[in-house]
This record gives C-alpha cells, sequence and structure tokens, in this order.
C-alpha cells in the first residue's frame, strides 16, 4: 500500500488479511484517548476520536509499513471525575491493559509499536509503559501526543497563557480531524476559571495533583470562542509531519539500538 492511501486498519481485516498485512509492517500504531468531559461544546469522546483519527492518517502515510490497532478508548481522568460523563481507569489497571497490548503485539511479531495518545492525563503512565515494555518485554515503545508535537504551533496560536482542555486548540483541531464531535451552537467563552500559581500551571515547572472542577466551572480551560478550522489544520500539519518523520526513523533504525 503507497503512502498517503488508506490506513491499514487491523478492525478491518479477516484473520488471514491480517496476517498478511502484520508480515509486512514494521511497527503498530496504537491509538489510546479518554472518556471525559470536555466542557459544553465537545463530547466526552474528544480526546479518543482525535487520537484515532491522527492515528489513521499517521498510518496512511506509512501505507504497508505499519499496522493501526482498534482504538482503546479509556485512559485517566480521575481529575474530572466531578464533571458528568467521565469514566476512568485507575494508574494500574491503565498500564497493566497498555502492557498487555504491547506484550499481545509482541507475540503477533511487532517489536517496535508507536502509542498515539489523545489525552495529556495519560502522558506520565505511558512513559512508564514504554520503559516497562523496554525492560520487560524486549519491545520498543514510542507515545506522540499532538499537542506536545506542535507545542510551539500552539503556543503561537493560544489566545492566552490558560489552554489546554476544551481550548481554542483542541476545538480547532476538532474541527478538522472529527467535526461531529464539535456542537457549534454551544461554543461560549469559558465559565468561572480559577488559576493556579503561575509555577505550577498546566504549562509550568511544578507538578501537582489538581482537579478540573478546581481550575473551572464548566470544564473548560482556554477560549474555544478562537477556534478555526484554519488553526486546526496548522496544527494537524506540524504535528503529523514530525509524527511521520519521527515513526519513519523509528521503523528504519537497526533492531540493537535506540531510533
Amino acid at each position: 500500500m503507497a503512502a498517503n492511501d488508506t490506513a491499514v486498519r487491523l478492525a478491518d481485516l479477516t484473520t488471514e488479511d491480517a496476517q498478511a498485512a502484520q508480515r509486512a509492517a514494521k511497527v503498530a500504531v496504537l491509538p489510546v484517548g479518554a472518556v471525559e468531559q470536555h466542557g459544553p461544546h465537545l463530547t466526552v469522546l474528544t480526546d479518543a476520536r482525535i487520537a484515532e483519527a491522527f492515528a489513521d492518517r499517521l498510518g496512511a502515510s506509512l501505507g504497508g509499513d505499519a499496522v493501526v490497532c482498534p482504538l482503546l478508548p479509556y485512559g485517566l481522568s480521575e481529575h474530572h471525575e466531578r464533571f458528568a460523563g467521565t469514566l476512568t481507569l485507575t494508574p494500574t489497571t491503565f498500564i497493566a491493559v497498555m502492557l498487555d497490548l504491547v506484550a499481545t503485539l509482541k507475540a503477533q511479531g511487532f517489536t517496535r509499536v508507536v502509542i498515539v495518545n489523545g489525552h495529556g492525563g495519560n502522558m506520565e503512565a505511558l512513559t512508564l509503559v514504554a520503559r516497562r515494555a523496554r525492560s520487560e518485554l524486549d519491545v520498543l515503545v514510542a507515545s506522540m501526543m499532538w499537542a506536545k508535537l506542535a507545542r510551539d504551533v500552539c503556543a503561537e496560536e493560544a489566545a492566552g497563557s490558560a489552554y489546554g482542555h476544551a481550548c481554542e486548540l483542541e476545538t480547532s483541531l476538532a474541527m478538522v480531524l472529527a467535526p461531529e464531535l464539535v456542537k457549534a451552537g454551544r461554543v461560549r467563552p469559558a465559565g468561572v476559571r480559577s488559576d493556579p500559581h503561575p509555577l505550577s500551571a498546566p504549562h509550568g515547572y511544578v507538578d501537582i495533583a489538581v482537579r478540573f472542577d478546581e481550575l473551572t466551572t464548566d470544564g473548560v480551560y482556554g477560549d474555544p470562542t478562537k477556534a478555526s478550522r484554519e488553526v486546526g489544520e496548522r496544527i494537524l500539519a506540524a504535528a503529523l509531519e514530525r509524527a511521520v518523520t519521527f515513526t519513519r526513523h523509528f521503523i528504519g533504525s537497526g533492531e540493537s539500538r535506540l531510533p
């Protein structure tokens, strides 16, 4: 399958087709998200659907070198659970599930896995997954998220210093990757917000466990009224280009050394 063609999606294959695809592929792409509130204008599957759509774009760019696995929608969302619609796993369960999936992929012939993550709350756990996968399973795992891949573009496009959830950036990307997520008639300025200390803000220097109901009354951190498809396209272009560049290097490097 040529680059820029349709991604090779495991969910669409029979077992015979899967066997052929897995023999040809060099990497498994595994999207993971979250089921959690995204304010009044985005659905609770926003992180999951964005991860799924981004993984599909990455898979299409890689062609037959990649097999895109079905989405794991659940993640770590305990900091959102006081808002309706949020479902979460515990960190222990999440890490165990991810390692089980990586182990299964190894049994299917993959020694390299790219996790496409759609939720910031999963990032620290996925770092542990990658470390444990290498030491315990002898599988190289890389995890990536659009907001980190395009963090320079996000900083340029943000309307202010407070952004990161159901904001102008995430809403813009949803408009491009999964427009059905956006309830356009419900986009409005963010509710009352209580900003944390600047050193421990979402983009600060100190990590602290903060619940979203302590930050905002409506679950939005940012200004979704500034969202646009143009901003989403710019974020997607930067993130996808970097994701493809890294993954091609990741699958092209020698088995005995890091990419």
